[in-house]
């Protein structure tokens, strides 16, 4: 307890825009805790785990160490079909925290959400990267970048700010699908649009985008120890 209180969890403020630590813990405050997540692989795992206020055992559905890329929807599918309220079954609200690059993996599994009519509620955390690569780079490899920008080459989101340039667009491919989705830039729309989402009837999909800087920490660099530890410092720093 004397490590928590010398080493507090903190994110930090970036103004109108996104982080994902916030909206993860917008997200645990409306639904009290007590949903089930599931999640892919990356950036957007960690801070799940970090940033949700689970209070019931179990109820954090990931393949952990595994690394596999694509399982947040598939497996937020699955819990929703077993905590679907109907022939004596409990009905929980489920909730896949997703980021773009995992996301694509399984983007398929919208048809089933659809079809199947679960009640599965998105929170796609869009950075437009590879993040927990990204991440890496960054750190030690003076942020060269090996294909982990997943938007269009002649126009980054993320330098143009226009939201032409986010791709590809998941809004438009969700609702391609018959699942209602919406986008959200500002940290003001961040507790309307998870309310809404949450308060809509079956699937949802909710993009939130966030500045691709941010690090998941604190962190130990491959190969160290505890005395490496890393808990400062984001993408805009030089390494």
């Amino acid at each position: 307890e004397a490590k928590r209180q010398e080493f507090p969890m903190r994110y930090p403020e970036r103004g109108e825009l996104i982080v994902p630590e916030y909206a993860i813990s917008v997200l645990g405050e409306e639904t009290q805790g007590q949903a089930i997540i599931a999640t892919g692989v990356g950036q957007h795992q960690m801070w799940a785990a970090q940033w949700y206020p689970y209070q019931v055992p179990r109820t954090w559905i990931s393949s952990g160490g595994l690394g596999s890329m694509g399982f947040g929807l598939p497996a937020a599918l699955g819990c929703a079909a077993a905590f679907d309220g109907k022939d004596g079954r409990p009905k929980r609200t489920v909730v896949d925290i997703d980021g773009d690059g995992s996301f694509l993996m399984n983007c398929q599994e919208l048809a089933t959400i659809a079809i199947e009519k679960l009640d599965v509620k998105i929170l796609l955390i869009n950075n437009q990267h590879l993040g927990m690569v990204m991440q890496w780079e960054d750190r030690f490899y003076k942020s060269n970048r090996a294909h982990t920008y997943l938007g269009m080459r002649e126009a980054e989101y993320h330098e143009t700010n226009n939201v032409a340039d986010i791709y590809p667009d998941f809004p438009k491919m969700a609702e391609s699908f018959g699942v209602p989705a919406k986008r959200i830039l500002k940290k003001e729309e961040v507790r309307g649009a998870i309310r809404e989402m949450l308060d809509t009837p079956g699937p949802y999909l909710l993009e939130v985008m966030t500045p691709h800087v941010e690090h998941v920490l604190p962190m130990i660099p491959g190969g160290g120890t505890f005395k490496d530890i890393i808990t400062e410092g984001d993408g805009t720093q030089k390494y």
